[in-house]
Order: C-alpha cells, then sequence, then structure tokens
C-alpha cells in the first residue's frame, strides 16, 4: 500500500511541478493577465493532494470524510475564479471542467453522508480525476508555445488596439525570436504521433511571424493588422493540434 501511495504522489508531482510557471520569462516580472495560472486552483491542489495521496490511498473513509468541508470551500474558490487574459480562450473548457468539478463534489458530499465505503472511494477518485482536467486546460502543452503565446497576446490585445508602433516593432522582433525557439523544441512525447504536422505549422507559423515583423517595419497600419490577424490564426491553428 505503501508503493502504492508513493507511485501516486510522484505522478501527481510530476503532473503539478510543470505548472503554471512560463518557461523563458521570470514569473513574477509578469501582470497577472500573462500569467496561466489559477490561485484558487493552486489552492485546491494542498487539499487536493491530502485526499488523494493520503486518505484514498490508505482507504481512509474517516479522513475523507473530515477533509470534505475543506475540499467544498476550496473548490467553492475555484468556482468563483476568473481566468486570467492570457487564458480567455480556454473558457469554455474551463467552464466545462469547473461544472464537471462540482459535479464530482456531489458525489463526494452524498457519499460521505451515505456512508458505505466504495461509494466514496470511487467518488474521492472521480474527484481527483475532474481536478486533474482543470489542471491540464491551463498548462501549457509546450512551454515554448507558451513563451510565444505571452508576447502575441501583448501584440494582440494591447500594442495593436493602441496603435503602439515603438512597442510593435519590439514585440514583433521578440515574437520572431520566440518562434525559433519554438521551431527547434522538442515535441512532447505524448504528442510524438503529430510531429510532421506540428513542424509544418510551426513553419508557417514562424513565415507569418517574419511577415508581421516586416509589415511593422513598412509602417503601414492595414498591413500590420492583416499580419497580426494572420499570425492569430496560425497560432489558432498550432494550438489547435493539441486538443
Amino acid at each position: 500500500m505503501k508503493i502504492h501511495a508513493l507511485i501516486l504522489a510522484l505522478a501527481s508531482t510530476l503532473l503539478l511541478c510543470s505548472w503554471p510557471g512560463i518557461a523563458g520569462e521570470q514569473e513574477h516580472a509578469l501582470p497577472a493577465e500573462l500569467k496561466a495560472e489559477v490561485p484558487a486552483l493552486t489552492a485546491l491542489h494542498d487539499v487536493i493532494f491530502d485526499l488523494w495521496h493520503n486518505a484514498w490511498a490508505a482507504r481512509d473513509v474517516a479522513h475523507m470524510k473530515k477533509m470534505l468541508p475543506e475540499v467544498e470551500q476550496r473548490a467553492a474558490a475555484v468556482t468563483a475564479a476568473k481566468l486570467p487574459g492570457i487564458l480567455r480562450d480556454k473558457q469554455a473548457e474551463w467552464k466545462a471542467g469547473v461544472v464537471a468539478l462540482n459535479q464530482a463534489l456531489d458525489r463526494y458530499r452524498k457519499a460521505a453522508a451515505a456512508g458505505t465505503d466504495q461509494p466514496l472511494l470511487d467518488a474521492v477518485e472521480a474527484l481527483h480525476m475532474r481536478f486533474e482536467n482543470l489542471v491540464r486546460i491551463i498548462k501549457p502543452v509546450m512551454p515554448e508555445l507558451q513563451d510565444y503565446h505571452v508576447v502575441l497576446y501583448r501584440i494582440y490585445h494591447q500594442d495593436l488596439p493602441q496603435k503602439d508602433f515603438a512597442k510593435l516593432a519590439h514585440n514583433s522582433e521578440e515574437l520572431e525570436r520566440r518562434c525559433g525557439a519554438l521551431a527547434s523544441a522538442a515535441v512532447p512525447k505524448r504528442f510524438a504521433a503529430i510531429g510532421d504536422r506540428l513542424a509544418q505549422e510551426v513553419s508557417r507559423l514562424c513565415a507569418a511571424t517574419a511577415s508581421l515583423r516586416a509589415a511593422v517595419a513598412g509602417g503601414d497600419g492595414d498591413a500590420i493588422a492583416t499580419a497580426v490577424e494572420a499570425v492569430h490564426s496560425q497560432y489558432q491553428t498550432v494550438e489547435g493540434l493539441f486538443e
């Protein structure tokens, strides 16, 4: 039983230690809207970790029942949480995940009240799965893709609407640099099957990024706007490969 619990703990640690930081950026230096994190979900992890790796792994039904109020409190904070701007494209998926989390929590609540062991064990397992699903929604698949997105977000939602051509010049250059890092990055093993397609789409993304930088250098506002839309559209194509 102790070995089983250790394996579960290691798996969870590997999942959580890779989020929600952004590689290549100092996390504390980014404004909140550019951080791919939800503090309430991080806080929920603390209690889920205890619930799953200690109470559930030991089949400690009394412990699981005792933890219910704290799980409810922290899950409520997740339900009320708002995604930062950088994750606005994940809103629909996040909302569905929160609904699923609360459904699992209700199942946990009812099983704890019923007083039978196996339904409670099953309910906690389902809750843990729903929590991990929420983590995966906000956790970057590739740090290099998230690094690229941080700069694209600034261009698309700040620099272009504000017609800040000085920042557009700086950020389009930085975007091109980050696309180079993305192009040379290793594909996550679980996505090896899409490696060739990913390379093709990233190459198109880098070409569109180079065109954006050229448009910014040319100083034509309409051409810049068109180039930004092309980059944004191609970025969505790349990100969509991981869905």
